[in-house]
């Protein structure tokens, strides 16, 4: 079992735009970012497994280094669309595409990962080992505003725990995914 940490906003908390898709736009949307991931020298298509059915059906995708134009003409500048990749840059996220079995569509909505994918997965235990040495209860839930954090990093007493552990990696890390909350002031770090 893991724990993910990770930049949240006000937005999760609203559905947000979600757009239908036809099977000949998933295939030409996953053919256009493996050719755009070649020639920028990038990932953009998370996980790529084109021989698993599953996989080719729920995936995470970059958008933000794609000009929306460009991504938009596969999908026949579908307005729908259009708003889901705007969110997804402007809140500088990816795309999620996924199956929805009882409706029997393939939908695209803006995904919780951060376009970087720099969110923190950690095992349990070394999540838990993590918490106690930033002097927080290891809940495998929980949230905290970023500006503490921040203020829990810059301790020294803090930092010499954490190195003492042998956690300065996670911290670095950590601080790496910090950075990414300035974009929106309803930012916090999330776990679970």
């Amino acid at each position: 079992m893991s724990i993910v940490f990770r930049i949240a906003t006000d937005a999760d908390n609203h559905q947000g735009p979600v757009a239908v898709i036809t099977a000949r736009q998933l295939a030409a949307f996953r053919a256009f970012l493996r050719a755009e991931s070649i020639r920028a020298n990038t990932v953009l298509l998370a996980p790529d497994a084109a021989d698993d059915a599953f996989l080719s059906y729920r995936f995470e995708a970059r958008v933000c280094p794609l000009a929306l134009a460009s991504v938009a003409r596969i999908f026949d500048f579908d307005t729908a669309v259009i708003s889901v990749l705007e969110e997804a840059q402007f809140r500088v996220r990816r795309v999620s595409v996924y199956r929805d079995e009882g409706a029997g569509t393939i939908n695209m909505r803006v995904a919780l990962t951060s376009d970087l994918g720099v969110e923190l997965d950690l095992a349990s235990g070394n999540a838990f080992a993590l918490l106690e040495s930033l002097g927080l209860n290891p809940d495998s839930v929980g949230e905290m505003a970023i500006a503490a954090m921040r203020k829990r990093l810059a301790n020294p007493a803090i930092k010499r725990r954490i190195a003492a552990e042998g956690l300065a990696d996670y911290v670095e890390r950590l601080d790496r995914l910090l950075a990414t909350a300035d974009s929106d002031e309803t930012s916090r770090l999330e776990w679970a």
